[in-house]
Formats: structure tokens, C-alpha cells, sequence
């Protein structure tokens, strides 16, 4: 059998993920993150039913103040048919710890199209691996879901002006002060990586790398993720 033989399945099913596998068809392309790390297991492929995408997500999350720390220890995504109905909820695996931190949804009649990540970098051997941290979706129409926030954190808010009269050496006079605010999303560790976005078509399904169930090693939950475009 010729070489070109033996590669026309793949290239019918549209090449291969990052775990090896082939993807599967009616998926265009696959987005993969610029910071993941190479650590633990993947788990399957999930994919919208055809003539589905995906139109939210959800993270699960882990807070600090355990032995071993993660943070993202899994990502739900929603899918809907033309017709607006939900059709799927895709997982591909989910982590032991945390909590599910809500819908993070587009606007009607809009669909998912980018991606981006934050992720802690390996702390060595000493350190708490964290994995992903955080995960951004970004819709047809240009708004950006944050799985943590729902709206992406914006590195701060605009000054309070707050105006005072005084009395210096006998003259009346006004004192202006401005308090900067500081955010109240501060609990970003990682690195943001680039955004990622398909080509043609929307976001319709998931496969995430999971390192879980260790009980005597450093765990770091989600540590990677692809996202599928499917026209």
C-alpha cells in the first residue's frame, strides 16, 4: 500500500489532534493554545451534533488553600441547533476539584469563534502547578465571554475625583484628591496567550488535557485544550 493510500483517511477526516487521533468529519480546523503545557492525559473529543455550534461555555474552578492547588479543572461548552435549541453539552474530561462558575453565553442568534488561555508556566519541583488558569471566549459579534469573570478583566477602573474646602493660613480654599481604584479581578497568576480564532465557520467542539488523581504528585487540572471549527 502507497503512502498517499494510507493518508487519504486522515486527510478525509481532516488531519490530526494534538493527542494523535484523527478528527472528526465535518470539523475544518482545530485551534490549539500557544501556552498549554505538556503534562497529563487527553481526554476524547466532543462535537456539536451536526448543524450545531457551540454559543457558551462554562469552567469549573478551584480556588487556593489546599495541599495541591489547580484552578480550571474542566470547561463545559453548550451547543444549539439553527433553531436556537440546545443540542449538546460537551465536557471531554473533568477534573476532582472546584466549582462550576456559571454560563458565560453570546448574544442571540451569535456563536463562539476565538479562543485564549491563561496559564501558569511549570513552578518546578518545589512549586504548586496550576495549569490554566483562566479561559476567554470571544463571539461572532465581537464580545469576549471570560470564564472567571464573564467579562474580561480590564487591568482597572477610571479615578474617583473627590473635592474638599480647606482653611490654609486663613484663605479658604478647595483641595481636589483622585482615588484610583483597583480591580476586583486580581486573582489572574498566568500568562494570556494569543488570541486564537477559526478561519471559516464556528467553534463546535472541544478536547482538553487533564492531569487528575494523583494523590502523591503535583496535580495541575486542565493544563491544555484544542477548540474545533466546523463550517
Amino acid at each position: 500500500m502507497t503512502a498517499l493510500a494510507l493518508l487519504l483517511p486522515f486527510l478525509a477526516l481532516g488531519g490530526v489532534t494534538n493527542a494523535g487521533v484523527p478528527l472528526p468529519r465535518g470539523v475544518a480546523e482545530s485551534l490549539n493554545l500557544d501556552n498549554g503545557l505538556d503534562r497529563g492525559k487527553w481526554g476524547p473529543i466532543e462535537v456539536c451534533s451536526d448543524g450545531s455550534y457551540a454559543f457558551a461555555f462554562e469552567i469549573k474552578y478551584s480556588g487556593l488553600g489546599y495541599l495541591d492547588d489547580t484552578s480550571v479543572n474542566a470547561i463545559r461548552m453548550y451547543c444549539q441547533t439553527p433553531e436556537g435549541a440546545l443540542s449538546n453539552i460537551l465536557i471531554s474530561a473533568e477534573g476532582s476539584f472546584g466549582q462550576w462558575q456559571g454560563m458565560r453565553s453570546c448574544p442571540i442568534g451569535e456563536h463562539m469563534t476565538s479562543v485564549r488561555a491563561n496559564v501558569v508556566p511549570d513552578q518546578g519541583t518545589l512549586g504548586d502547578d496550576l495549569g490554566m488558569d483562566n479561559l476567554e471566549m470571544k463571539c461572532s459579534g465581537g464580545k469576549v465571554l471570560d470564564g472567571l469573570y464573564g467579562e474580561p478583566h480590564v487591568g482597572g477602573k477610571s479615578p474617583v475625583v473627590a473635592r474638599e474646602m480647606t482653611n490654609i493660613d486663613g484663605r479658604e480654599m478647595e483641595a481636589v484628591f483622585m482615588y484610583f481604584q483597583r480591580s476586583a479581578h486580581t486573582r489572574d497568576y498566568g500568562d494570556w496567550g494569543t488570541w486564537r480564532a477559526c478561519t471559516s465557520g464556528k467553534v463546535c467542539g472541544l478536547q482538553v488535557r487533564l492531569e487528575d488523581n494523583h494523590p502523591l504528585e503535583d496535580d495541575a487540572g486542565i493544563t491544555d485544550a484544542v477548540i474545533f471549527c466546523c463550517t
